[in-house]
C-alpha cells in the first residue's frame, strides 16, 4: 500500500507542475495580446494625430500662398480693375477620385492617381503653366517618414497631364508605387506645384489607403 501512495503523491506533484506552466504561458499570452492593443491603439492615435497637424498646415499655407500669389499679381492694364480683381492661382486641391488603384488585377495597388485641381482666389478652376513634384511618402510609428517614389512634371508634361471630362477639369498626376508597400495600409501623398506666372508655391497633401496584396 505504501508503494502505491507514493506513486499517487509523485503523480500528482508532477500533475501540478504541468498545470502551472500551462497557466503560465496563459498569463505570458494575456500580456502579449495585450502589448498588441496597447500599440495598435497608439499607431491609430498617432496616425490621426498626423492626419490633423497635416490638414492644418494645409490650410495654413493655403492662406500664405494666397498671399504671396496676390502680392506676385500682375498689374491690369484697366484703371478700373484692381489687381486683386485678376485671377490668379491661389492653392491646390485633389479631386475626389485621388488614390491608389490596381492597374494589372492582381488586388495589389501598384499606381497612385491624383486629381489636381488649381483654383483662383474664388475657387474656380483655372489653368496653370509651370512644374509640379508628386511624392509618396510613408510613415510609420517606429520607422519614421521614408519617400517611396517622387516625379518630377515640368512645364511640358504638366501642360500634357491637363484633363477635362466626366470627371471634371484637372491635371492628372500619377506614379508607380513600389512592390514593397507600408504595413500600415496607407501613404500620405504631396503635390507641390510652382506657377510660372506668379512665382507662387503651391501645395497639398493627402493621405491614401493603398491595398498590400489580396
Amino acid at each position: 500500500m505504501w508503494p502505491r501512495l507514493s506513486y499517487l503523491h509523485h503523480a500528482t506533484a508532477g500533475f501540478g507542475v504541468v498545470v502551472f506552466i500551462v497557466a503560465l504561458g496563459g498569463c505570458n499570452a494575456g500580456r502579449v495580446s495585450q502589448e498588441n492593443s496597447r500599440l495598435r491603439r497608439e499607431n491609430l492615435e498617432l496616425t490621426e494625430t498626423v492626419d490633423a497637424r497635416n490638414k492644418q498646415i494645409s490650410r495654413l499655407q493655403g492662406q500664405v500662398e494666397a498671399m504671396t500669389a496676390k502680392v506676385n499679381a500682375p498689374r491690369p492694364a484697366l484703371a478700373n480693375v484692381k489687381p486683386s480683381d485678376l485671377p490668379v492661382a491661389t492653392r491646390i486641391t485633389f479631386g475626389r477620385y485621388s488614390g491608389a488603384y490596381d492597374e494589372d488585377g492582381d488586388r495589389k495597388d501598384d499606381t497612385v492617381r491624383i486629381y489636381v485641381v488649381t483654383e483662383d482666389q474664388k475657387g474656380r478652376f483655372i489653368p496653370v503653366a509651370g512644374k509640379a513634384v508628386l511624392q509618396v511618402v510613408s510613415i510609420e510609428p517606429d520607422a519614421g517618414a521614408s519617400e517611396l517614389v517622387k516625379k518630377v512634371y515640368d512645364p511640358k508634361a504638366l501642360d500634357e497631364a491637363y484633363t477635362t471630362g466626366l470627371t471634371g477639369t484637372h491635371y492628372t498626376l500619377e506614379a508607380k508605387l513600389p512592390d514593397s508597400l507600408p504595413p500600415s495600409g496607407q501613404v500620405t501623398v504631396k503635390v507641390s506645384l510652382t506657377d510660372a506666372a506668379t512665382g507662387a508655391a503651391l501645395t497639398a497633401q493627402m493621405v491614401v489607403k493603398v491595398r498590400a496584396g489580396p
